[in-house]
């Protein structure tokens, strides 16, 4: 049976991003946040390439309202080996260090990984994956059709798409350290409505289950 390490994880999501058509992804991403194109990919390679494990959505073992992102599950027993964790935004989130966004997605993720680790008990891996949506250029004129064209345009103004990317890979990265070992990367998308985009993610593997009030 195949473990589910970050190296796996990641060869996975960069081979569930690749079976896109040529510039869907770019599409996806600037018209919505394409968290759930992406996991629903992801899931897929996982549950064909993993030896005997199944990938399950929205796994939910209790029936109760907490569910899981993405769960990779014994395949006879189905008992949990790892649990996914996803939560997507944008570079403009973190342009900076003192937005509330930075701090907003910081609470949603530990969150999530402490639910992860309720679910998952002590012999499943738990992991977060953020996924940052990166245009490389605002829209030429205003459109309905590109979600967010007002804050592409304000996070690029003075600077650089490389500088925003880095400074928000920085943010992000500094604000998700204290939960685990972050590791990232970077999802070529193509382009759409003549912006070339990229999908940054930050890929945290849990350290320890927190205790309570911690």
């Amino acid at each position: 049976m195949t473990v589910l390490t970050s190296d796996v994880l990641k060869k996975a999501l960069h081979k569930a991003c690749s079976s896109f058509a040529p510039d869907e992804l770019a599409y996806l991403a600037l018209t919505s946040k394409p968290e759930l194109p992406i996991r629903d990919r992801l899931a897929w390679v996982l549950h064909r390439e993993l030896p005997g494990s199944v990938a399950a959505r929205e796994w939910n073992p209790g029936g109760g309202r907490a569910r899981s992102d993405l769960a990779v599950l014994q395949e006879e027993t189905h008992e949990p080996l790892a649990l996914v964790e996803m939560k997507a935004a944008y570079t403009f989130d973190f342009a900076r260090a003192e937005q509330l966004t930075v701090e907003k997605y910081r609470r949603y993720i530990a969150d999530d990984l402490d639910k992860a680790h309720q679910a998952g008990g002590t012999s499943a891996r738990v992991f977060g994956l953020l996924l940052l949506t990166h245009p490389a250029s605002p829209p030429r004129q205003p459109t309905p059709v590109v979600k967010y064209g007002r804050e592409i345009a304000r996070a690029l103004s003075g600077r650089t798409p490389d500088e925003l990317s880095g400074v928000a890979l920085e943010n992000a990265r500094r604000c998700l350290a204290a939960h685990g070992t972050v590791e990232d990367g970077t999802l070529h998308a193509g382009r759409a409505f003549g912006i070339d985009v990229d999908v940054k993610y930050l890929l945290v593997s849990r350290l320890a289950v927190r205790s309570a009030g911690t």
